[in-house]
């Protein structure tokens, strides 16, 4: 359902995600979003790579490229609704897939700094209700992929039953507790430990474990303790998607002429993915990673941006030599010779990118609402353009 970026080229993303913001000492710290002058070069190439979508007849995407802590680019391109002809603004509301697993990840990374979680400890402790398995799983294997879990939406040992493969879409509808009911009956797939092996259902699990420690659900921990401290007003999981959303933007699917139809969820859980946001809220999360303010303080920040190394060794290798290894639902790797954090994004019609480069200043990100955003390498177009027009030559 919701995904990773070691295979960016080879699954345009169906499973990736990338990074955050600042929050001084655990006080809430109210930002405004700052746009720097953009460089003509700049906003000329991406409005170029991006003009095909410039139209009030069909959907787009928002882009943001944050240099320095600050938007040197912000446009929409598109519609947020074609029955309204609505357009996108910086504050349409997109779903973004599995770059939601980050936030998932520094739930489980704050309750584990405090103490009130050991990351090393049998998810049994957490969650007794889970069929046992005949070997110890970790919450650390869960949030690195390294656990076994199957997958929902995979196939052969990934599947939930022998002989047929769930794929969720608009058609499928559990409550958030059928899921689980569901879910926590499954055996691995793998043995914990063997090789990463990226899993949804590990990380929807991970929302079951932070509700079970905190006796607060996901969403309600992650308002509390992530998008309140950083003023991130318009996102959160959304664990209810019937819910009114101010400015959400409506999902498309993409047909054959080259006509749109709606393409939304019916489904309500959370962890693997579910966070809604905008792109005037996401740049306050990526100035909590560039400047150290990432809440629950360094330690978070350390958890989330180090790979395992069993993910370093048995993630898939392509030629981008991104995503070399897998930290707390994050990418960790290098572009170009650039550290990077990154992570994508696809679920229904919705697709995200994000990606960092911390030592360098510089973050792009996509949030679109049409389910072809991602072919064609267009995220490392924009990634590649932002490079070059506001990175010194090399």
């Amino acid at each position: 359902m919701e995904k990773t970026a070691a295979h960016l080229s080879r699954c345009k993303l169906t499973n990736r995600r990338w990074l955050p913001l600042l929050a001084a000492a655990g006080l809430g710290v109210s930002i405004a979003v700052v746009h720097a002058a953009q460089p003509d070069t700049l906003t000329s190439r991406v409005d170029a790579l991006f003009a095909d979508y410039n139209s009030d007849s069909q959907p787009g995407c928002a882009v943001g490229v944050i240099h320095q802590g600050h938007y040197a680019l912000a446009k929409t391109y598109g519609s947020a609704n074609l029955e309204h002809n609505i357009p996108l603004s910086t504050q349409s509301v997109f779903r973004v897939g599995s770059v939601s697993k980050q936030f998932t990840a520094a739930a489980i990374a704050i309750l584990a700094v405090r103490g009130d979680l050991d990351l090393d400890a049998d998810v049994h402790e957490y969650l007794p209700d889970l069929r046992r398995y005949d070997y110890p799983v970790t919450i650390r294997q869960m949030l690195h992929h390294t656990s076994g879990m199957g997958e929902y939406e995979g196939t052969n040992a990934y599947e939930l039953t022998p002989g047929k493969n769930f794929r969720f879409g608009n058609e499928d509808y559990w409550t958030i507790e059928e899921f689980y009911q569901r879910v926590r009956q499954q055996p691995l797939a793998l043995r914990p430990g063997e090789r990463f092996e990226y899993s949804n259902i590990a990380y929807f699990l991970l929302s079951q474990v932070v509700e079970a420690v905190s006796g607060k659900t996901l969403r309600q921990f992650a308002d509390a303790e992530l998008f309140g401290p950083l003023d991130m007003r318009a996102s959160f999981f959304n664990d209810n998607v019937n819910a009114i959303v101010p400015h959400r933007a409506d999902g498309y699917a993409v047909l054959e002429d080259g006509s749109f139809e709606i393409f939304m969820t019916n489904l309500d859980w959370v962890g693997d993915g579910g966070v809604y946001t905008t792109l005037d809220d996401f740049i306050k999360w990526d100035r909590a990673f560039i400047t150290g303010g990432v809440p629950g303080g360094e330690q978070v920040h350390s958890l989330m941006t180090t790979a395992d190394p069993l993910t370093i060794a048995t993630m898939a290798r392509d030629s981008l030599d991104m995503g070399s290894g897998y930290g707390f639902g994050l990418e960790v790797g290098t572009y170009k010779g650039h550290k990077a954090h990154v992570h994508g994004g696809s679920w229904v019609g919705f697709r995200a990118f994000y990606a960092r480069l911390p030592d360098d200043g510089l973050s792009v990100v996509m949030l679109c609402n049409r389910e072809d955003a991602l072919e064609n390498d267009r995220y490392l177009a924009l990634l590649d353009i932002a490079m070059a027009e506001l990175l010194p030559a090399e």
